[in-house]
């Protein structure tokens, strides 16, 4: 029985790695969490679901990619330029926007906590973002 369920959490983590979005590193940075590509070129990139948390994209050009629905808790995106990008549902819990360009950025239900920092004078309401006082990932 103990040989049953031994292989039986091997195979369920297996199918659940495999299962997952694939990312495949884009101006060499790999997109994963707790990646560090300050600076990186990661613009009109599709990143949907990706899950980027705790990673570091400091000043990155994010502008026109599709973050929609991303795990970016706890992601360092100050002065990254996310002008255009699709953050609709995505998860910001803790992420620090400080400095970054939000201009015409989509971040309807794009979900944030007591955490999250954003640029000075940034309206979340107005944004459609949605508050998650749990802080904690979907």
């Amino acid at each position: 029985m103990k040989k049953i369920l031994s292989l039986l959490v091997l195979v369920t983590s297996v199918l659940i790695t495999a299962c997952g979005p694939k990312y495949e590193a884009i101006n060499g940075c790999e997109i994963s969490p707790k990646t560090v590509c300050p600076k990186i070129d990661l613009s009109e990139a599709n990143l949907h679901e990706a899950n980027m948390s705790q990673g570091d994209l400091t000043g990155a050009n994010l502008s026109g990619a599709n973050l929609s629905g991303a795990n970016l808790v706890y992601t360092d995106l100050r002065e990254a330029d996310l002008t255009g990008a699709d953050l609709t549902g995505a998860e910001l819990m803790g992420a620090d926007l400080r400095d970054s360009n939000l201009k015409a950025a989509d971040l309807t239900g794009a979900e944030y906590n007591k955490y999250t920092q954003f640029p000075e004078g940034f309206d979340k309401q107005t944004a459609g973002l949605v508050w998650n006082g749990s802080g904690t990932s979907k």
